[in-house]
């Protein structure tokens, strides 16, 4: 099943107000990689939202302050079920954690913030990860409280406190916290070296992974979730202090892995897409990075700064699976996102009369290939709008007899097949002179 993403109306806050972007999304320079890419202006006319926007959304009732978790999700409170018009319109939670505060939007426009007194059940104490559910629950890993806080948002317009738990442990300082459809969290405990489960029908708290070192984000997806590609139950968790990711399955057996190559990589969340890939934020390096659902390397997307498609220490990430919507948390700014694809490691290999074009696509899309031959005015399609899985692609072509020398344009178009489609498309061109042997 695909989905496709067309509303023209912004539908997202992230973090600290409603984003958007300020470029169309068919920029397809090779400066940055289209694995994200821009809304167009009509989607939403800002991308990036800094401590500046804030104040003018907020005034000075807070400000930006170590931003960490993000969640998103579509209430079923704030759903219309005789209209799709609304269905990108999310709720936004995002950690402040230097403020002790959540961040949250409760209409496109409008931005309230939840802050408990100091000293009560109510408040956080630097707080990390965040999970949330279209119910309206909200859990909060609240790190230096020991204990995961139950918050609850009434049909998207307040967010107040229910209640907490935390396991018998005396050095439980939870980092983040991932909620499974049925109800049942996963927290990861960066202190404990721990991946702990708390069952919502028993309320009860168990281990699940014992002695992982440093546990930081954590991410999970079930085969019982509507938006879920491969019908499966993983988690997927980043561990040695940001250095590597393991995935298991929810019984915590280690199925897989991913470890980047640079030394100074910081990993620090997690999220994951409907194809059930990952996109881990590295802080240390200012980027984005896509492995696909065993492990594997698919893309890093952005760099260090504070121009388009780079990021400054980004910590929190979400998608939305259903529509492919990213919200990225940094230290600058908070952006937004969709879901594109790009077209990587391109080869053009020729083998008596056959010639063998291959590439990589970093999101499944529907691919058109076409050729123009020295001298012809008119194009010859090779590939017409066909669905390509992400990876590995190849196609070969008979040169025809009657092929004149001289130079061949090979041009690959690829079109993502959700998030992005209407406006988004991947181009590359391939040169190559050809004489008959």
């Amino acid at each position: 099943m695909i989905f496709y993403y067309n509303r023209a109306k912004v539908g997202i806050l992230i973090f600290i107000l409603c984003l958007a972007s300020s470029i169309y999304a068919q920029n397809n320079d090779r400066d940055h990689s289209t694995s994200l890419v821009f809304p167009t202006k009509s989607h939403a006319p800002l991308r990036k939202a800094t401590g500046t926007h804030l104040f003018f959304a907020v005034g000075t009732a807070t400000s930006v302050d170590n931003p960490q978790g993000v969640a998103l999700t579509k209430l079923r409170g704030q759903d219309d079920p005789d209209t799709e018009d609304d269905d990108d319109e999310l709720s936004v939670y995002g950690v402040n954690a230097g403020k002790n505060e959540i961040i949250y939007n409760t209409s496109l426009l409008n931005i309230e913030i939840y802050r408990g007194e100091p000293g009560t059940p109510e408040s956080l104490q630097n707080p990390r990860g965040i999970a949330c559910n279209a119910s309206g629950d909200v859990y909060v890993a609240d790190k230096d409280n020991g204990r995961i806080a139950h918050l609850f948002n009434e049909e998207g317009k307040n967010l107040v406190y229910r209640s907490d738990s935390r396991p018998n442990a005396e050095n439980f300082r939870p980092f983040d916290v991932t909620l499974a459809s049925g109800g049942d969290l996963f927290v990861s405990d960066s202190a404990g070296s721990k991946i702990w489960t708390w069952d919502s029908s028993t309320h009860h708290w168990k281990v699940l992974i014992d002695s992982i070192d440093t546990p930081l984000g954590i991410v999970s997806y079930d085969r019982n979730d509507e938006w879920t590609r491969y019908k499966q139950s993983r988690l997927g968790i980043i561990c040695e202090n940001g250095k590597k990711v393991v995935i298991t399955d929810f019984e915590g057996r280690k199925l897989s892995g991913y470890k980047p190559e640079e030394k100074n990589a910081a990993l620090r969340y997690i999220a994951t897409d409907y194809y059930n890939n990952y996109y881990l934020t590295d802080a240390a390096n200012g980027r984005i990075i896509k492995i696909d659902r065993h492990g594997k390397l698919i893309d890093t997307i952005g760099s260090e700064g504070k121009g388009d498609y780079q990021f400054q220490h980004p910590q929190g990430i979400a998608v939305w699976k259903r529509f492919g919507q990213v919200c990225v948390a940094e230290s600058y700014a908070a952006q937004y996102y969709l879901i594109g694809t790009d077209i990587l490691a391109t080869d053009l290999s020729r083998n008596g009369e056959t010639l063998r074009l291959s590439f990589e696509l970093t999101e499944r899309a529907d691919v058109t290939i076409t050729v123009m031959q020295p001298g012809k005015s008119e194009v010859d399609t090779l590939v017409d709008d066909r669905r390509v899985p992400q990876g590995g692609f190849t196609h070969r072509w008979e040169i025809p007899e009657n092929a004149r020398e001289g130079e061949y344009v090979f041009r690959i178009s690829a079109v993502p097949s959700y998030s992005s489609t209407k406006f988004f498309r991947a181009n590359r061109v391939i040169r190559r002179d050809f004489k008959h042997n």
